[in-house]
């Protein structure tokens, strides 16, 4: 298989940020950007990790001091660690930390 260019790369992290933002875990994500791209799992953790940079870099310029939206961030969060422990999926559990 041929090295993908900028462009695809791209798409990919897109995908996966597209993923995270659903609030898929970051596992989750990795596999599916695997099968879908058909790469090495380690490939895959790479464009995972691209992909919540970009998250992070989205948060970064809305202003993320807005009480309403990290309120819900956080639940949803929450809602999504306790779901991955009752069904012993833990790698989600430790996904955001507050600082």
């Amino acid at each position: 298989m041929k090295k993908a260019n900028k462009q695809e790369m791209e798409l990919r992290a897109g995908f996966a940020a597209d993923l995270l933002a659903q609030g898929h875990s970051c596992t989750v994500v990795t596999t599916r950007v695997s099968e879908e791209y058909e790469l090495s799992r380690r490939q895959a953790r790479r464009i995972t990790a691209k992909a919540m940079d970009l998250i992070v870099q989205d948060f970064e310029e809305i202003n993320i001091e807005r009480p309403q939206m990290v309120a819900k961030l956080l639940v949803d969060s929450e809602q999504g660690m306790q779901k991955g422990l009752l069904n012993n999926q833990s790698s989600g559990a430790g996904l955001f930390t507050i600082k």
